[in-house]
């Protein structure tokens, strides 16, 4: 079975529910690794006593509408055929994160400490990291491994590269 088979049917319509699923197990994956390394990456940086600075909420904020708001972008472009599919749900996606990487860099220049910048900025990225990969594998026609090797391509690539 193919990945993409998830989130779309035999038809090549995409499924709403399934894209809703999909976000909600990639936001719980990201906002665990978020949590590690909330809890990690003060004492990691020197600043142990900036722990308390990322509680439950500060991380589900970083973390939950990122990945949501790139499952919605993935819905949106995917939802009916376009050839610019792709384009229209990498730009929002980089629009978006930038528009998130905003708040940590407020505060920063409102005062703020480095670590709590360096912090929300892992943050906001981890969630991107695991949400926009995991949701292009899904997209139709992606393969997530290419497929067998024929037995005589280095015979063919010889002859090629000798033509």
């Amino acid at each position: 079975m193919e990945m993409n088979r998830i989130v779309f049917d035999q038809e090549g319509e995409i499924r709403p529910v399934a894209v809703v699923g999909v976000g909600l197990l990639l936001s719980a994956m990201a906002f665990a690794v978020n949590a590690l390394i909330a809890n990690a990456a003060p004492p990691a940086f020197g600043a142990p006593g900036e722990i308390s600075q990322f509680g439950f909420m500060k991380v589900a904020l970083a973390t939950v509408p990122a990945v949501l708001g790139n499952a919605l972008g993935f819905y949106m472009s995917y939802r009916r055929y376009d050839p610019r599919a792709l384009v229209k749900f990498l730009a929002p996606a980089v629009g978006f994160y930038a528009a998130f990487m905003s708040i940590p860099v407020w505060g920063l220049i409102s005062g703020g400490t480095f670590t709590a910048f360096a912090v929300g900025a892992i943050l906001n990225t981890v969630a991107v990291a695991i949400a926009v990969p995991a949701l292009l594998a899904l997209r139709p026609g992606s393969e997530i491994a290419p497929g067998p090797i024929p037995d005589d391509a280095r015979e063919f690539l010889a002859e090629t590269a000798v033509k």
